[in-house]
């Protein structure tokens, strides 16, 4: 019996606990202990994982006051995350290595969590990182350019490297750790598991052996569908800069919409109602709603992309960062999907029309649930978990 702690440093949402919790449960059943350090504590008590072993709060940048305004790379993802200054983040990973050491773990597998990576590196601790596709990179030199619609800029991709590279080993220097020879080097020794389909992949095509699918971290009520006739619409909302703009096109639309929009309270959608619209503010499982739905409004999340495209659903793209934007560059380029082209009632209009008329979105849709339709998801998790498991 092993002492496994499972980390989750950046990004934000249930996603990240749904696979904390569904690698948890494959680790616990082959008799090893689990512990989490997690970023968000709340989204953690929402989905129960202390249930499943002791919970902490994970050591992670607030944020930086240097953040680059167009992320490049992973590199320039490092850097707007706290690798931009070289004490901050000695501190950091002497916080992990606390945590390591106090808690007497034996490996650690990591969600998003590239601190926690380099201690457990320096450490030399068994592990093994798993998750969406962003935060896993290619371990090519440089790590590969962010901007698809932009020239490739190899020189800035250099730079930015080596900029980051330096305050990467300025830290270690701090704390008598070995240097990196290159920021590739973070993920030594380190197998990758990406969660998802190679077709969603965020950096393009070539890693399909490393795409292991994504699994089934469906949790919440059922969809209650308003009284309508017609096409029914789900759509999986936050607050951002699209969300009144929606829901001020879709009050005046005849759509049956059932809408889920998390972090927001009832209150402050009530206008919206309408005869035929219903908004929800509670959790909703997203895999039952996709199934029920015709179309589909999201953001680019990994795992709802996922679902849609698995439902066989044509999806409305509106990405709010540069991770949601390159899924949603890859479901444009399956044919499954659409994004408008500005942030205007009349593009979310015919958006919403070429969905429910343009039959080739939906064709191309069902292809990808097709193709995934003998597909195990129960055995996601336990593959990717093999990779840690067979290191102990």
């Amino acid at each position: 019996m092993s002492r496994i702690l499972l980390a989750w440093e950046l990004g934000a949402n249930y996603g990240h606990v749904g696979a904390l919790r569904a690698y948890a449960h494959v680790l616990r059943d082959a008799g090893h202990d689990c512990l989490f350090a997690v970023r968000d504590l709340g989204s953690a008590q929402v989905l129960g994982l202390h249930e499943l072993g002791p919970v902490l709060p994970a050591p992670f940048a607030p944020g930086t006051r240097r953040a680059v305004a167009v992320q490049t790379s992973y590199a320039t993802l490092l850097h707007n995350t706290g690798f931009d200054d070289s004490a901050a983040l000695a501190s950091r990973l002497r916080a992990w290595q606390t945590l390591y050491q106090t808690l007497s773990i034996d490996a650690v597998a990591l969600n998003y969590a590239p601190t926690a990576t380099l201690a457990a590196r320096q450490l030399r601790l068994p592990r093994s990182t798993f998750g969406a596709s962003f935060g896993q990179p290619p371990l090519q030199q440089p790590f590969p350019w962010f901007q698809p619609s932009r020239p490739v800029n190899h020189d800035a991709l250099i730079r930015n490297e080596a900029r980051v590279l330096a305050t990467v080993n300025d830290a270690l220097a701090r704390l008598s750790w070995s240097p990196l020879a290159s920021l590739q080097a973070l993920f030594d020794d380190c197998p990758q598991c990406i969660l998802s389909f190679a077709e969603l992949d965020t950096y393009g095509p070539g890693r399909e052996t490393l795409c292991l699918g994504h699994p089934d971290y469906s949790h919440g009520d059922a969809p209650i569908w308003p009284d309508g006739q017609g096409s029914r619409l789900f759509a999986y909302l936050r607050p951002g800069p699209w969300l009144q703009l929606l829901l001020e096109v879709l009050r005046e639309l005849p759509i049956t919409a059932l809408l889920r929009v998390a972090d927001v309270s009832p209150s402050a959608v009530r206008a919206y109602l309408r005869p035929g619209l219903a908004i929800a503010t509670g959790a909703i499982d997203l895999h039952r709603a996709l199934q029920e739905c015709d179309i589909a409004i999201h953001a680019g999340q990994d795992g709802t992309s996922s679902e849609t495209l698995l439902a066989g659903k044509p999806a409305m793209l509106l990405p709010t960062d540069v991770e949601k934007a390159l899924i949603a560059r890859r479901i444009l380029q399956l044919g499954a999907g659409v994004m408008p082209v500005a942030r205007k009632a009349a593009d979310l209009r015919t958006g919403l029309t070429q969905l429910l008329d343009n039959p080739a979105l939906r064709r191309n849709a069902e292809a990808f649930a097709n193709r995934y339709r003998m597909f195990d998801r129960a055995q996601v998790m336990p593959r990717a978990a093999q990779q840690l498991l067979r290191q102990l």
